[in-house]
């Protein structure tokens, strides 16, 4: 008699449905490493070239994908492997982004180092690029402009002050009501010139 969660043979559960059976885990041999392996560096060269700027079917042209659909799907394996390790997609386009930087700088260093002003400009702009992808550039102050801002305000509320205080000066309840937005103002503003 099969008990209830028994996956031996062709087990059936309490209702009589056949029960899905747990595959066995095949051990990696070598060959099937280094099959893993081929396929992976293929991918890679796959992305690689759409690096270069190949479309698809030039890829599957040249790495011998029986179709584009099939290179297509192994560099999205390949995007989707590499982004996985790197965790999270917005690190994986940076990092390729990067590395095509650094493939461009290559070249371009002997050059830089014999004084080559064109070799030299276009590094620059390879490096700012780089600083701009990794964040290294200092954030833009801002707060020269927000000071401005609060003492147009402050200007504005003393305007307004003395024009009320000009037509209302002789209203019983002017004093009052002044002082208590001259407090509000001093306590607001307070340390702001």
């Amino acid at each position: 008699m099969v008990q209830w969660g028994d996956n031996s043979g062709t087990a059936f559960d309490r209702i009589g449905m056949i029960m899905p059976q747990k595959m066995p885990q095949r051990r990696k041999t070598r060959a099937s490493k280094r099959q893993t392996l081929a396929v992976r560096q293929r991918q890679q060269q796959a992305i690689g070239l759409r690096m270069a700027g190949a479309t698809i079917k030039q890829i599957a042209e040249q790495l011998g994908y029986a179709s584009e659909s099939g290179a297509y799907k192994a560099i999205m394996r390949e995007l989707e492997a590499t982004t996985q390790q790197m965790s999270g997609s917005t690190e994986a386009v940076r990092q390729i982004e990067l590395k095509r930087l650094d493939s461009m700088q290559f070249p371009q260093w002997q050059g830089v180092m014999a004084g080559d002003q064109q070799a030299v400009t276009t590094v620059l702009k390879i490096q700012e690029r780089r600083a701009s992808l990794l964040g290294l550039d200092a954030p833009k102050q801002i707060e020269a402009r927000v000071r401005i801002d609060v003492l147009s305000w402050n200007q504005a509320l003393k305007d307004f002050l003395d024009i009320y205080y000009q037509y209302h000066s002789d209203s019983p309840d002017a004093p009052a009501l002044l002082d208590a937005l001259d407090k509000l103002g001093q306590e607001r503003f307070a340390g702001v010139v």
